[in-house]
């Protein structure tokens, strides 16, 4: 599926000015979907006396701001005082919009020529459903579950009933006709299939992230001209970011009347639009009340900042303020609720702590500048990687061409997933036994993080072939893009080593119909077995216990449902395979088929990658599996024998055990202080 996709962008806001957390999600995801996807916004303004706007924000996203009727307005009002001056014209737009004929003629002449429509927010669907046509690809990018989210902030008046049940019925209406879901996290994922009845598989997780790579850090003399120009005199300060939304003016509080009520030394500043809420009450000398400020004004609070916080007591999806934080490398202290959805590498990002805990925990943080410099230089790593719009906007774009090549052509069986690092002749092999394949209903994600590009990607296929080079790093986070980008029903995971036999696919066509299964762990064949120069990688007679990803197949539900590999095992990447097939296995039935086959050949120990030395190091991770699966990790321990047979296991399984906190107990303990004893007899 070859040309220029259109995407139209229906929501009832302006993206510009970028302030606020769904003004910039709008911006950054959108603002490049890649060379050959050309994206339109359409929104408009919540309040009046604005006029019409269409410009070009960036060179693949153009915004288009349609004005609402004066009679729109009014309705809007009268429904506000009614819910006692609560604004509500965004639950209620779509039984108001009527009203706003300019802007219904907007988006329905966009939509007529775009070939992929997204609502974001369901506000908008049900007054322009009817103006969809067969072929287009319908997509509902939600920032909350908005029924959940509505209901919190409202479900506290007693005349809010009409409003929650209009923001229920254009939410399931939406749900239900979209054929692809993005939600901000995971947890919002799951919600929305319990809520909803949707299936996982066309659900996908597109986190809220900032743009990572606009500014340079700070040199120590401008961090002193900024404390200066700032007038901060205290020795420590402390900073949160909010606009003018309830979660956020709650948090901004707390920070103002206790944290710096009970630390007079440290300066609190709260930028934002949620100060204005703390306007007229009585507040400390060491509280800064910035109110909204341009982005090189609020940089310059986060160029000082010793700790920032952001002590949510509720809310939904992911709130963007924690990546300002990260990205400007700022330790946070955070609470449950303000981490919501920020995923975990196994390397301490940020401190959670609950409300009740915050001021103790500050008071330790501000105490501990190695944890803080720790903390910020991982969260900076981590964003750059995971929650750099410059990186989500062109996976979105992949998502979305993938997705829509499957709702034309049909969703093909299997997607293979392959991660690659610098083996472009390993890959020319596999790809020549791809084709070779007996099943020909299979599309190809391949992930290279390279140096270089493959030369070959561009080479036509009989089969469709997504191909990202990306300068990210880590064979899990590869596997999770694959993941995330596969549209097939069975996803086929493979290395860029291995060497798929032609009936592959086809001996795992039938498993496919069996509605109990929720994987396939395949045959992994070797060679060089018991030869120590050699590394060889095999799991005959050794199975349904260690998992392997050079030959492990996933529903493409179950896989949404787990949310792929834990990151964690990342960095290096060892047992995610592990971890992901025991927790495959509390799906449902994960069977081993000797004739899903698939070679590996065995890689020379004198390879710098390939040595003992190198690949013991990997045991760090078994330390992170026994913590999550310790009865599970038992029968492997022993099975593998690694404690008692491969110099070097123990001493990185300890250094595991304090890098991830793990305590072990009961019987590993033993077989610690055994495997001790021989190493130092």
């Amino acid at each position: 599926m070859t040309g220029q996709k259109k995407v139209v962008v229906i929501d009832m806001q302006p993206i510009t000015p970028a302030v606020g957390g769904g003004r910039q999600r709008l911006l950054g995801l959108y603002h490049a979907l890649g060379d050959d996807i050309q994206a339109t916004y359409i929104g408009s303004y919540d309040w009046a006396g604005e006029a019409f706007r269409d410009h070009q924000l960036t060179p693949g996203l153009r915004e288009i701001v349609v004005p609402l009727s004066n009679a729109h307005h009014a309705a809007a009002h009268a429904a506000a005082e009614a819910m006692g001056g609560r604004v509500v014209i965004d639950c209620l737009f779509s039984s108001q919009v009527h009203l706003s004929t300019e802007y219904l003629q907007t988006a329905t002449t966009y939509i007529e020529e775009a070939d992929i429509v997204v609502f974001s927010h369901p506000w908008a669907y049900p007054p322009l459903a009817d103006k969809l046509r067969p072929g287009q690809l319908v997509v509902y990018d939600s920032q909350n579950v908005e029924s959940v989210l509505r209901t919190d902030l409202h479900g506290d008046l007693a005349n809010a009933d009409d409003v929650l049940r209009n923001v229920v019925a254009d939410e399931y209406a939406l749900c239900r006709r979209a054929d692809l879901v993005l939600a901000c996290s995971h947890d919002d994922r799951e919600t929305f299939a319990r809520l909803y009845g949707l299936p996982m598989a066309k659900l996908r997780v597109v986190p809220n992230g900032i743009f990572a790579f606009a500014r340079q850090r700070p040199s120590t003399a401008e961090v002193a001209a900024a404390r200066e120009a700032l007038g901060v005199k205290e020795a420590r300060t402390c900073i949160f970011v909010g606009s003018n939304y309830g979660p956020n003016n709650d948090a901004a509080r707390f920070i103002a009347t206790e944290l710096a009520m009970a630390m007079p030394d440290v300066r609190f500043a709260i930028v934002g639009g949620c100060g204005a809420h703390l306007a007229n009450l009585p507040l400390p000398a060491n509280v800064s009340l910035t109110g909204v400020l341009e982005e090189e004004e609020k940089a310059r609070w986060l160029d000082i900042a010793d700790v920032a916080l952001n002590p949510l007591a509720q809310g939904s999806g992911t709130s963007i303020k924690m990546f300002d934080f990260m990205a400007a490398r700022v330790p946070v202290l955070t609470t449950v609720p303000g981490a919501r959805g920020i995923v975990s590498t196994g390397k301490p990002v940020f401190r959670v702590a609950s409300r009740a805990h915050t001021l103790t925990a500050l008071r330790d943080l501000l105490k501990n500048e190695a944890e803080r410099v720790e903390m910020a230089t991982n969260a900076r790593r981590l964003v750059e990687d995971i929650y750099a719009w410059e990186r989500i906007s062109p996976k979105l774009g992949w998502i979305l061409k993938a997705a829509l090549r499957a709702h034309r052509e049909g969703r093909p069986k299997f997607s293979v997933v392959i991660p690659s690092y610098e083996r472009p002749e390993h890959l020319g092999r596999l790809f020549a036994c791809l084709d070779a394949q007996i099943e020909k209903d299979f599309e190809v994600v391949v992930i290279d993080q390279s140096a270089e590009p493959w030369g070959d990607a561009e080479r036509p296929r009989t089969f469709p072939v997504i191909y990202i080079h990306t300068p990210v790093r880590g064979a899990v986070k590869a596997r999770n893009a694959g993941g995330d980008i596969a549209t097939g029903s069975m996803i086929a995971f493979t290395d860029d080593d291995c060497e798929p036999f032609p009936d592959w696919l086809s001996a795992a066509v039938p498993l496919i119909a069996d509605h109990t299964l929720v994987g396939v762990e395949g045959r992994v064949e070797s060679d060089h077995l018991g030869d120590p120069d050699w590394r060889p990688v095999s799991n005959v007679a050794f199975t349904g216990l260690g998992f392997m990803t050079a030959n492990l197949m996933a529903t493409n539900e179950a896989f949404q449902c787990l949310d792929g590999f834990d990151l964690r095992f990342d960095e290096p990447h060892f047992r995610e395979d592990t971890d992901f097939g025991w927790r495959l296995q509390s799906l449902g039935n994960v069977p081993y088929r000797n004739d899903v086959r698939v070679y590996h050949p065995a890689h020379r120990r004198d390879i710098a990658r390939e040595s003992s030395a190198e690949r013991n190091k990997f045991f760090e991770k078994d330390a992170l599996l026994y913590k999550k699966h310790p009865e599970r990790y038992r029968d492997l321990f022993l099975a593998e024998g690694h404690w008692r047979s491969t110099p070097g296991f123990l001493e990185h399984f300890l250094l595991g055990m304090a890098k991830y906190d793990v305590r072990p107990e009961g019987w590993l303990l033993d077989y610690i202080d055994i495997g001790t004893a021989q190493s130092t007899s």
